[in-house]
């Protein structure tokens, strides 16, 4: 059996908590889960250095031009995560958030990307699992 997280991140990808507003979203979101029949095993803080990529895991299955309606594929999104983190495979990070469409030309960044499953963008992410 395989794990399965719900992940919540902010708006803004560049932004952080202090550590305290962490450990109290922390706790709020954990009440979520509390109650007879709730399972929830671990619900924690995540904060990453650079922007990160929050996938939808196996449900992530297409990419797409939100301007065009092309389709552009999974293997163009990863390799183009990998070329802007520098050639990373595990955990690909965002820095420079623009990104030239092979489409249609247009300059977007990633979190403007048209995807079948919710993804996002963040340098914090509050993850509960199970």
């Amino acid at each position: 059996m395989s794990d399965i997280y719900i992940r919540v991140i902010p708006d803004d990808p560049q932004w952080q908590p202090t550590a305290e507003a962490a450990e109290r979203t922390v706790e709020y979101a954990a009440g979520l889960f509390a109650g007879p029949g709730d399972h929830v095993e671990l619900v924690k803080p995540v904060f990453y250095d650079r922007i990160m990529l929050i996938d939808a895991g196996q449900y992530m299955e297409d990419v797409f031009c939100p301007r065009c309606d092309a389709a552009l594929g999974l293997d163009w999104f990863w390799d183009m995560l990998r070329e802007e983190s520098g050639g990373l495979t595990v955990d690909p990070t965002i820095g420079d958030l623009d990104v030239t469409l092979p489409c249609c030309g247009c300059l977007l960044t990633p979190p403007e990307l048209g995807f079948e499953a919710p993804i996002g963008f963040a340098r914090f992410e509050v993850s509960a699992m199970n």
